[in-house]
């Protein structure tokens, strides 16, 4: 009697070159770990950083660490995964969380940047702190940004305009029905608030530039002037990086399909940024360089203590000698 043995592959195990894809992302998520760890030991070790003012920041870096997360979540499943037939229930849980959690958090950053730039904007315009103001605005800015990207994603899938695009092997992705659906995207995603965002930091810059005109006369510049000139100066710096790593991503998503090169090498780009995230934020805001020198002082004044405290007593036996005599 021949018995013949067929091994079947599982739905969710990732085929060869989706894994060589994918492999490059792995390493820079890795470094990326590393980055983003290091930048959250000063903030818990430091507690002059944790401020309401710096909530956007700590925000926007919170979805780079759910977009790692998620890649190392999928990555382990996609190459252990060996069951034939799965729970119907946790294949499409792992094929809608592949497709639609990516292009969520890229929304989320967008966005929040947006929103840490209209509250710099209100700092600097019109002197106002934000956080302490307009406290219920801020929670209602919060509770929008997180949750109306993922309801309309959520209205295109349940209407039919966006499907599940699923094949053994291959990234799950999602696939639009109509190319209107494709340029609303666009535009939610990607356009309307990078035009805000130009809106908001020329409003910035034009009023700094007005207020110096206005004081051409004095030849002391005033903390707060030099203050909101630093914080036009960071937006735009790390904007910049973030619109040639970051954006490239969040354009291809709508009009490309996961499985291609091009969108790998712009998911690649991506994780990058997520990698300089946290270089980028603590070299641009003076509060990191200052926070960073006083724990260099405290570690350094404790070492020294520590040497003192365990140097070896030298003891004089000449001495000993002459008092016996």
């Amino acid at each position: 009697m021949n018995v013949t043995n067929t091994k079947c592959r599982s739905p969710l195990s990732w085929g060869q070159s989706t894994i060589d894809s994918q492999r490059p992302i792995l390493y820079v998520c890795i470094i990326a770990s590393f980055t983003h760890a290091m930048f959250w030991l000063q903030i818990i070790c430091c507690s002059a950083l944790r401020q309401k003012t710096m909530q956007w920041i700590y925000a926007y870096l919170i979805t780079d660490i759910f977009l790692l997360v998620r890649f190392f979540f999928l990555f382990i499943v996609h190459t252990t995964s060996t069951d034939c037939q799965p729970n119907q229930s946790w294949y499409l849980f792992i094929s809608y969380f592949e497709a639609i959690f990516d292009n969520y958090l890229n929304i989320l950053g967008v966005y929040i940047l947006l929103a840490l730039n209209i509250c710099r904007y209100a700092q600097i315009a019109r002197n106002r702190n934000v956080c302490v103001t307009h406290v219920r605005l801020l929670v209602a800015a919060h509770f929008g940004i997180y949750f109306i990207p993922l309801i309309l994603l959520i209205i295109q899938i349940s209407v039919g305009w966006a499907k599940l695009d699923a094949h053994g092997g291959e990234i799950c992705d999602l696939r639009y029905t109509h190319i209107y659906v494709q340029v609303f995207n666009v535009l939610i995603a990607f356009v309307f608030p990078l035009s805000c965002n130009v809106i908001v930091i020329y409003a910035s810059v034009r009023h700094i530039h007005l207020v110096s005109h206005l004081r051409q006369g004095r030849h002391h510049v005033s903390a707060r002037e030099k203050y909101h000139r630093s914080l036009v100066i960071q937006f735009l710096v790390f904007y910049t990086i973030w619109m040639l790593l970051w954006s490239p991503n969040i354009i291809v998503y709508q009009l490309q399909n996961k499985n291609g090169k091009i969108v790998s090498i712009c998911q690649l780009l991506n994780f990058v940024e997520i990698v300089l995230d946290p270089m980028i934020i603590a070299g641009l805001d003076v509060r990191f360089f200052h926070a960073w020198k006083k724990n260099w002082e405290m570690l350094k004044s404790k070492l020294l203590r520590e040497q003192r405290r365990i140097r070896p007593m030298v003891v004089d036996h000449s001495l000993k000698i002459i008092e016996q005599h």
